[in-house]
């Protein structure tokens, strides 16, 4: 808060009156000289105090009195203010991650229109309109606020990003489904390269998912780059996601439940890395990476029951 200092000199026959307009406002004037006719005061005041006071004390003063106001001389910490201390770097991604994995209207109308967007691509086996879908494909914080989430065992951001991932999944698998359906009342729907490509986990993706997820976590901490591994993160998510829809509404069940397998296994993959990433950052105790582990197994087990129910497959088809 800063502080003025204001000098008076008024005549002594004047004083009271000033002296009286300073007491109703709680000031405490210091006298710097007293004589029979004029009188020297300083009055501490705040920046608000002054303008109000100048403006009590101009009815009171005379032609030959004056005062002057300095700048501001000094400043005092606001009593009732508490002291901040700066947030860490893992608190700042904390805070952006949480706001970035909210679920809102802007967040639901981007995955639908970039799985109508991945739809036309696929069913049309056009890979540049599937490349463009990506680019507003919304689902790369939500993965990465989980990743950051089951790290610090934060149950606040584990259940936001959780919903939000969730629920962006199911809108961009039922949309996927309920356009199939539209449009095989009109035409026939033949699975192409850009569909067939997505109905089984394979190597090629698994790869792409694990580099994506640490690159991702990398841009958040550096705050770089999002818009770009946005794009790999949905890329290794959405299409997988609407070729199962697809795969599901023209009663194609294997291919829909590989390429939901597919999905599953990128979204873990993704996840693992991401937590690698947070973990390396910031040093993290053995403690916290317990989450680590669960994903690993999760992983494991995900390749191990898609490769024993015969979905698994090394190259993408």
């Amino acid at each position: 808060m800063a502080r003025h200092l204001l000098y008076l000199q008024i005549a002594a026959s004047r004083a009271p009156s000033a002296l009286g307009v300073m007491d109703e406002e709680g000031l405490h004037p210091l006298v710097l000289r007293s004589g029979a006719e004029q009188l020297y005061l300083v009055v501490p005041v705040d920046t608000a105090e002054a303008d109000h006071l100048l403006t009590l004390l101009k009815p009171v003063l005379g032609a030959e009195d004056w005062m002057a106001l300095d700048t501001p001389a000094w400043t005092f910490p606001d009593d009732d203010a508490e002291e901040k201390e700066e947030p860490t770097p893992a608190e700042e991604l904390e805070q952006a991650l949480f706001r970035s994995s909210k679920l809102s209207g802007g967040f639901v109308f981007l995955v639908l229109a970039s799985t109508t967007i991945a739809f036309a691509g696929m069913v049309r086996d056009d890979a540049v309109l599937v490349l463009a879908s990506m680019i507003i494909a919304p689902l790369m914080s939500p993965i990465m606020a989980l990743g950051f989430g089951l790290l610090w065992r934060d149950k606040r951001m584990l259940s936001q990003a959780g919903a939000t991932a969730l629920a962006g999944a199911g809108a961009a698998w039922l949309s996927a489904w309920l356009l199939a359906r539209l449009f095989t009342t009109f035409i026939q729907i033949n699975p192409g390269g850009q569909l067939l490509a997505r109905s089984a986990p394979n190597l090629f993706d698994l790869v792409l998912a694990l580099v994506t997820g640490a690159v991702a976590a990398y841009s958040f901490i550096r705050g770089q780059g999002q818009t770009l591994v946005g794009v790999m993160v949905a890329i290794a998510l959405l299409p997988p996601l609407v070729a199962s829809g697809v795969f599901s509404a023209i009663s194609w069940p294997g291919p829909a439940t590989g390429a939901l397998y597919l999905s599953l296994v990128n979204a873990v993959a993704l996840l693992f890395t991401a937590a690698v990433g947070y973990a390396v950052r910031f040093r993290l105790s053995l403690g916290r990476l317990w989450s680590l582990l669960l994903l690993l197994v999760l992983l494991a087990l995900l390749l191990w029951w898609s490769s024993h129910a015969g979905y698994w497959t090394v190259h993408p088809s």
